[in-house]
């Protein structure tokens, strides 16, 4: 997929007629006419490349605004909601395919082609919690959100909208794993100066903090544990799970009390789940009938190969398949209050691993603690915060949005911004 995105010019058909995609744009200027192709551009079957955008921009911006528009094309089509003309330069009033507002500013040169090309997130506006139902409503996600009170280990929502909704967690089941690993501390069974040792094949599901590393490399407990959660770093994932052994997630989801450990049993690792997902050969319908026996057997076939994603397959969600981690609203709660109770003692530095990234962007005199975990998968974007307001109140803040197609990260940055609003209403006086 990414060679397509790289390596096609927009030679193909033309985008859809524009009275399909919104406002009238006025193609009697330069501006207005590079608008109308960036429109066309976006909203065409025909991915974005180099060869079609040097037709579109300036040749030392060609790029940079492939590189920006290929992004967006994965939210088409998007409909104009107006356009804002001026000198040699146009602003474009965009709807994604899910609802969410973009603005593009164009200029353009001497030779009438875009030299500028500055995207912008209209982020949501809440004011109370109706306008978070309303927001995600309107982009036709499957959502889950839920805003509790943490007293003595205990969550009391406070809002919330289908919060008994098992829906995927993505990257945030990884707090499971954390937990196993804060357990086996606290047992003394593992410690975090212990040592893992990096495979070639626990690099081929990625690492974001430790790609530099080459297998038989080293890493330590408590590095594989900050990278898995700052940079959800997926081998670093496998590799714990692989150190804490069979059960211990599964033991870790009966702890935090999830609403159905079975449901999460046998519990795959990132290698497991994607190679199900999104490797060859095809699993996802074989996984999508098979009992938790039957899966159990799918895994160890798995582990028998190489993970090779299927190009075919990469923006395509894996959820509708059931291949995903799954949890409710209320879940995620318990885990970050679990994961709480359990970092004392020699697990304590399980609070720095949660909040050395916040990931989001809160007024330190308000809040003197935020731990995060997130998660995105084709389909499936989640948000999950701990955070303790300045008079020692502990709250748990979760988003889960599934869509049945693949979106970009605009709608997890749109996402993000409800967050803050939903923190916006929480926070202190």
């Amino acid at each position: 997929m990414a060679a397509l995105a790289c390596g096609c010019s927009h030679t193909g058909p033309a985008g859809p007629a524009e009275a399909a995609y919104g406002a009238h744009i006025e193609t009697n200027t330069p501006p207005g006419l590079r608008a109308k192709q960036t429109v066309d551009m976006l909203n065409s079957d025909w991915p974005i490349g180099v060869p079609g955008v040097s037709t579109l921009a300036a040749a030392p911006q060609v790029d940079d605004i492939a590189f920006v528009m290929d992004k967006m094309w994965w939210d088409r089509p998007f409909t104009v909601s107006g356009i804002d003309y001026g000198a040699g330069q146009a602003t474009l009033h965009l709807l994604t395919s899910y609802g969410v507002g973009q603005d593009i500013e164009l200029r353009t040169n001497d030779a009438g082609m875009v030299d500028r090309f500055k995207v912008t997130l209209q982020k949501a506006t809440i004011t109370q919690w109706a306008d978070v139902d309303a927001q995600l409503t309107k982009s036709g996600a499957h959502y889950s959100y839920q805003v509790s009170k943490i007293t003595d280990g205990t969550c009391t929502k406070v809002a919330g909208s289908n919060v008994d909704d098992s829906l995927p967690l993505a990257s945030i089941f990884k707090l499971y794993v954390l937990l196993g690993v804060a357990d086996a501390v606290n047992a003394g069974t593992l410690g975090w100066d212990d040592q893992l040792t990096i495979t070639k094949e626990a690099k081929a599901v990625g690492s974001a903090g430790f790609d530099h590393l080459p297998p038989g490399a080293r890493v330590s407990v408590r590095d594989a544990a900050q990278q898995m959660i700052s940079a959800s770093d997926n081998m670093a994932t496998d590799l714990l799970m692989a150190r804490l052994g069979p059960g211990a997630v599964e033991r870790a989801l009966v702890h935090a009390g999830h609403h159905d450990p079975a449901s999460m049993t046998p519990f795959p690792n990132t290698h497991e789940l994607f190679s199900v997902g999104w490797g060859e050969p095809d699993l996802r319908e074989q996984w999508k009938s098979a009992s938790p026996r039957d899966r159990a057997a799918i895994i160890a076939q798995t582990n028998t190969r190489h993970y090779e994603p299927d190009p075919e397959r990469t923006h395509t969600p894996a959820s509708p398949y059931g291949a995903e981690w799954y949890g409710t609203a209320g879940d995620i709660c318990r885990v970050h209050a679990a994961l709480q109770t359990a970092a004392v003692g020699p697990a304590a530095p399980v609070r720095d691993i949660l909040s050395a990234t916040p990931g989001i962007d809160l007024d330190k005199t308000k809040w003197t603690y935020i731990g995060a975990k997130g998660g995105n998968l084709p389909g499936d974007i989640g948000f999950s915060w701990y955070a303790v307001d300045r008079t020692g109140q502990a709250w748990v803040v979760s988003f889960q949005a599934n869509w049945p197609k693949f979106r970009s990260l605009t709608a997890a940055s749109w996402l993000l911004s409800i967050a803050q609003g939903a923190f916006g209403l929480v926070q202190p006086a």
